[in-house]
């Protein structure tokens, strides 16, 4: 049953009262309210809007309304033909403009509808995805690669032949703010089987929050997140959308964890999967390099063995994949540190004093490190290195986000920054800690990652 709005309320109060004076002046009429001759003065509650009804004795007029929202895909689509197919029969066509927005006038009664988009510009790109969405009712419906899981999952049926072939009382049957919710539900799940685990921001609805498609947006960049993840696992758009619609996970299990490289610490999402088709991949979308995604091997106690097989040839990795660091091929220098999800952030230094941990650089077990009372960090390598130990001062200093200013001997002054995780693994509390060094010169090269735990 169609929700009456405040407006309609309002218009039979009125109307009600105009028929209560008449009646008391004696006055006659055309059975119109007169300040608003399309008004009936009888309303009764409308019909589902979903028959195509038009207004009469028992509809009220319908009334003009907008539907809009932004199509996008990490970047907003640009000149994209935008058409909605409504369960009055009503069609409309519209087109997106610069920022991807779209507009579109529909009558009261000509919803639920479905919307596709098609052609236009993403990234100074064609567009080459046909993607899908839904609205209810008047308001913001947005058009993205997760609407259109969601329209696959409420319609349960590949999104375009769904579009082509929806009669009006599929429509009114299959788009609903129930249906949506559940829909969104279901989208979750989805994205939890992706490399990486893309999730929503909180609050956040696909369909009918607003946002703005561009790099710094949540809900933009998880667009970008979601689109590196399908990339590497190997499926398309309309493939994702056609295992969606029967309820099939997009890959046979997923991992996710945090990245940390040079330069500055940039931390970022990253992960794995195993794909359906049998083989582990990893994705690590990194906003600085791009998109590196590589078939991985792992062994029986699910740790890597392999990465690549040309520039990140070096890996070492422990506790069944939950740490580990992947190495450039140039001289072993390590590039990525990660640590899987779970782990709980240690912000104080002062919670790893007397702690020794094994370190590991170039993917290498170098030597130990121990974090002293009087905020140093000292690095003891292993054999007859010339140099017995490094120190790092100032550790609380490299916790914060500005990091600590140090000069190593043989190398430029450099910012160092740490992260350190703790996790209960056999009933033991196990601590790990991620260092990466970047010169503070911009025209040298020099900057490392250290991974470091406690076995």
């Amino acid at each position: 049953m169609k929700k009456i709005s405040n407006k309609g309320i309002a218009q039979m109060a009125l109307s009600a009262v105009m028929v209560a004076l008449l009646a008391a002046c004696g006055g006659g009429g055309d059975g119109t309210n007169p300040s608003n001759p399309t008004t009936p003065t009888n309303p009764t509650t409308p019909t589902n809007p979903g028959n195509g009804g038009s207004g009469n004795s028992e509809n009220p007029t319908p009334v003009s309304t907008t539907a809009g929202g932004v199509a996008a895909v990490g970047s907003p689509i640009v000149g994209g033909t935008v058409e909605l197919k409504c369960a009055s029969g009503t069609t409309t066509t519209t087109t997106t403009n610069t920022e991807g927005l779209w507009k579109a006038t529909l009558k009261s009664n000509d919803y639920p509808c479905v919307i596709r988009v098609t052609g236009g510009q993403a990234n100074g790109l064609p567009s080459t995805s046909t993607l899908h969405s839904v609205i209810a009712s008047a308001g913001n419906a947005n058009i993205t690669p997760l609407t259109d899981l969601m329209v696959a999952i409420m319609s349960g049926s590949k999104p375009n032949a769904w579009y082509d072939t929806a009669t009006s009382n599929d429509l009114s049957n299959k788009i609903s703010a129930d249906a949506l919710t559940n829909a969104q539900n279901k989208l979750t799940q989805t994205l939890d089987t992706l490399p990486g685990k893309p999730a929503l921001p909180d609050g956040f609805n696909p369909v009918t929050s607003t946002f703005t498609a561009k790099k710094g947006d949540a809900a933009d960049d998880l667009l970008e997140s979601y689109g590196a993840a399908l990339t590497s696992i190997g499926l398309t758009q309309t493939e994702a959308a056609d295992s969606t619609s029967t309820d099939k996970p997009l890959t046979q299990g997923a991992f996710a964890g945090t990245v940390f490289t040079t330069p500055n610490m940039l931390t970022f999402r990253a992960g794995g999967a195993l794909t359906t088709g049998g083989d582990y991949v990893m994705s690590i979308p990194d906003p600085k390099r791009g998109l590196l995604v590589s078939k991985i091997m792992m062994n029986a106690e699910g740790n890597v063995t392999k990465f690549g097989e040309y520039e990140h040839n070096g890996v070492v990795s422990f506790l069944g994949n939950q740490l580990g660091i992947f190495c450039q091929n140039e001289s072993l220098m390590s590039h990525y540190a990660y640590i899987s999800d779970g782990w709980i952030p240690v912000t104080d230094s002062k919670e790893l004093i007397g702690k020794t941990f094994h370190e590991y650089e170039y993917c290498q077990n170098t030597g130990t490190t121990h974090f002293t009372a009087d905020d140093t960090l000292v690095y003891t390598p292993f054999g007859t290195d010339p140099i017995p130990h490094v120190e790092i001062n100032g550790v609380a200093k490299s916790f914060s986000d500005t990091g600590v200013i140090q000069s190593e001997a043989e190398n430029p002054a450099a910012n160092i920054k740490v992260k350190a995780f703790k996790s209960v693994i056999n009933g033991k509390t196990t601590y790990a800690y991620f260092l990466v060094s970047t010169a503070t010169n911009p025209r040298d090269s020099y900057g490392y990652v250290i991974m470091g735990f406690t076995k």
